[in-house]
């Protein structure tokens, strides 16, 4: 074989394995596996992964400069500590730019993924939160942001979305059924393409979020 062609096909595979780290440690991160403030080795992550160090470097590099980690004085590494005041601030930027993203999406999204959302909320109501609902629930958002057809708005919300979700405040079970009756709304009114009423939706449960939350803390 080519020098050049093994060199390129090495190349594809080592950024294949990092891409692959990146998703993991940052699951690991949005799971809680890591917590906020704890620090982060490469040894210690590829040893968790099964991967060389190589793969976990460049992991490790993409989350630092998207501020899911940061480095201290010393040169650790650790999960950026996510303070409620910040969480706050980022959900109203989300209820913004979600609201618009779904005003958008409003009778573009396709009919297969309306499907889907109903499926996963049917789901969602069934079983409860677990890792599965929390993937769901994602992949909604995403596939939201996807259809307003505007993909620096979908990068925005992805990256807005991955920080909130690293604030951890219990997972909130007794919101389970208004989550499933809010995402539904959502799910209608795209049906329908009512990008109004989409908007609202969106708006609503962003809002229902941030009151619940605050009830929690002012009950702490």
């Amino acid at each position: 074989m080519d020098t050049l062609v093994a060199d390129d096909l090495a190349a594809g595979d080592g950024q294949k394995l990092s891409v692959v780290a990146y998703g993991a440690l940052l699951d690991m991160i949005l799971r809680g596996t890591i917590a906020a403030g704890e620090p982060v080795t490469e040894r210690l992550i590829a040893a968790r992964l099964g991967m060389s160090r190589t793969p976990v470097r460049e992991a490790v590099r993409r989350l630092e400069g998207e501020g899911t980690l940061e480095r201290q004085r010393g040169g650790a590494l650790v999960v950026r500590p996510y303070s409620m005041e910040t969480f706050l601030h980022a959900l109203a930027v989300r209820r913004l730019l979600e609201g618009e993203a779904a005003r958008l999406a409003a009778g573009k999204i396709a009919p297969s993924v309306i499907a889907d959302a109903r499926a996963r909320i049917a789901r969602l109501r069934d079983q409860g939160l677990g890792d599965v609902a929390r993937q769901d629930d994602r992949d909604f958002h995403a596939a939201i942001a996807a259809a307003s057809g505007n993909p620096v708005l979908a990068t925005t919300i992805g990256d807005l979305r991955k920080r909130t979700a690293m604030f951890r405040l219990g997972r909130l079970p007794e919101r389970v059924d208004q989550v499933c009756d809010e995402h539904l709304a959502i799910v209608e009114a795209l049906a329908a393409g009512d990008g109004d009423g989409a908007r609202t939706a969106m708006q609503t449960h962003i809002d229902n979020v941030r009151a619940h939350l605050l009830q929690r803390l002012t009950a702490i």
